[in-house]
């Protein structure tokens, strides 16, 4: 009896409701939801909106200040992230580089960032084809974690340039690579479990508006 009474179709009030498809941003969040959840211990709760949670509203903090988040926060957006950019907006954006964060897209992504191990290979290539990838780019920055740091080097250097506060200023950007490039993962805080490069680049894009 039991079985047949679990087996029974559901009425018209208890069928789940279609989830609204998630806009870029939302799709970001839920990724970092995801790859944070088992990287980092870190209790998610569900927001209001279907697929989101607690933090999509606090993603604007350090690492650290992540870290430090107590489970079920929530928080406006800070406003020293209101004007960071994606890396599809500098991709696209090119001859706002010089202007707002004072760089080169031809710089060469070594000029910054450290190229050892997997990524050698990146040690000759310019930013904004480490922004702009090839095939062969992408099979050495496999989760974008190269992409992500330079589109938040560019936007930490675009905030000092017009004297705004940042969460990510660039020589934390720049830490964030040596640790990954040299160990193969990220520690945000003393203690915590490490962050893989799936991790990290969801977090730095999480920052993102």
């Amino acid at each position: 009896m039991d079985d047949q009474q679990n087996n029974s179709p559901m009425s018209p009030d208890t069928q789940a409701t279609p989830q609204a498809p998630l806009d870029a941003k939302g799709v970001a969040r839920r990724r970092f939801a995801r790859a944070s959840a088992g990287a980092t211990g870190v209790i998610l709760t569900l927001h209001s909106q279907p697929g989101m949670a607690t933090f999509s509203k606090t993603m604007c903090k350090s690492p650290s200040g992540y870290m430090s988040m107590k489970p079920g926060a929530s928080a406006r957006p800070q406003v020293s992230c209101s004007y960071n950019r994606s890396h599809g907006y500098w991709k696209t954006h090119e001859n706002k580089w010089e202007s707002l964060a004072g760089m080169s897209s031809k710089t060469k992504f070594s000029t910054f960032f450290r190229c050892t191990g997997n990524y050698i290979g990146l040690a000759n290539v310019t930013m904004m084809q480490v922004i702009d990838p090839t095939q062969a780019i992408k099979r050495i920055d496999r989760n974008n974690v190269a992409m992500q740091c330079v589109a938040a080097l560019l936007n930490a250097r675009a905030a000092r340039s017009a004297g705004l506060p940042t969460v990510l200023p660039a020589d934390e950007v720049l830490e964030i690579w040596n640790q990954f490039v040299t160990r193969g993962y990220y520690v945000p805080v003393k203690g915590a479990t490490p962050w893989s490069g799936a991790v990290i680049a969801a977090y730095l894009e999480s920052t993102f508006r």
